[in-house]
C-alpha cells in the first residue's frame, strides 16, 4: 500500500513517518510540507492512502480533500478534535488527534488496508444485493451475509464504502456508496439524515431540528435534510392539540 503524507510540522511529520515504517508493505511516495505541495504530489502519484494534517498554511487538509474529484483513502491528523465532523463529511476513514499513539496510527492504516483489499477483491456490483422485503445481503470474503432491516441502527458513508452499525454492537463494512444504498433501501425503513448518514427510522427515539436520537446515541441532521427527516419520521403521527 502506498501513501502521501502532508503536515506543516516537520518534527511531527518525521515522527509519523518513523511510526509508519513499522508497518510492513507500506511505501511513502511523498512527504509534503503543506496541502499545496500535496496536491501537486497527488497529480504525480496515485497513492492508495492520504495522511493529512488539518491546519496547514494556504490550504487546509479538509479544503484539499474537498477539491479532489477522485479521493484516495484519507486519514486526518489534527491537534484539535473539533474538526472531526468536517473530516468525516469528506468521507475520511479515520481522524486522529495529536499526539496520536503509534498503535492508534497503525490501527488506522490497517483499517485503510482492509478497505483497499475489500475493494480489490470484490466487484462493485457484488458488495451489496437487495434481499427480500425485510433484509439485504453484503459480501464478506466469499460469502453473502444477510442483514435484517430491523437489526440496523444507522449507516455511515466512507466514500465508496459504508459502515453498517447494528443494534447488537456489531459493525459491518460493505463496498457500496451511501448514495447507491439510499436508492436501494426502502424509504419506509430508512431515511437519509445528512451527506454521511442514513438511519433506520424505526430506531429513532426522538427528532428535532438538527439532531435525531437513537436511544442515547445522537446523530447530526444536515441543514438541507431537516424538513425531510421530520416529515419522514413524524409525518402525521404527532398528537394534535385540536382536531
Amino acid at each position: 500500500m502506498t501513501y502521501i503524507i502532508a503536515d506543516d510540522d516537520p518534527v511531527y511529520r518525521e515522527l509519523t513517518q518513523m511510526h509508519l515504517e513499522l508497518v510492513p508493505n507500506l511505501q511513502c511516495l511523498a512527504a509534503c510540507e503543506n496541502a499545496i505541495e500535496a496536491s501537486a504530489a497527488l497529480q504525480q502519484h496515485q497513492p492508495d492512502l492520504l495522511i493529512l494534517d488539518v491546519e496547514m498554511p494556504g490550504l487546509t487538509g479538509i479544503q484539499l480533500a474537498k477539491s479532489l474529484t477522485k479521493l484516495p483513502l484519507i486519514i486526518f491528523i489534527s491537534s484539535h478534535a473539533h474538526y472531526a465532523a468536517d473530516a468525516f463529511d469528506v468521507d475520511a476513514i479515520d481522524y486522529l488527534v495529536k499526539p496520536a499513539a503509534p498503535e492508534r496510527l497503525i490501527r488506522a492504516v490497517e483499517k485503510a488496508r482492509n478497505l483497499m483489499e475489500l475493494k480489490n477483491n470484490i466487484a462493485p456490483n457484488e458488495g451489496f444485493k437487495a434481499g427480500s422485503s425485510d433484509s439485504f445481503f453484503i459480501k464478506e470474503k466469499n460469502a453473502f451475509v444477510r442483514i435484517n432491516y430491523s437489526d440496523v441502527l444507522y449507516i455511515q458513508s466512507l466514500g465508496d464504502f459504508v459502515n453498517i452499525f447494528l443494534g447488537n454492537g456489531d459493525k459491518k463494512i460493505a463496498l457500496v456508496s451511501l448514495k447507491n444504498l439510499e436508492q436501494q433501501l426502502p424509504s419506509e425503513h430508512f431515511v437519509r439524515i445528512s451527506r454521511t448518514h442514513m438511519v433506520n427510522k424505526h430506531k429513532i427515539t426522538s427528532v428535532e431540528t438538527g439532531t435525531v436520537m437513537l436511544d442515547k446515541l445522537q446523530l447530526q441532521v444536515g441543514k438541507t435534510y431537516n424538513e425531510t427527516v421530520i416529515q419522514s419520521v413524524v409525518g402525521d403521527a404527532a398528537v394534535k392539540r385540536f382536531i
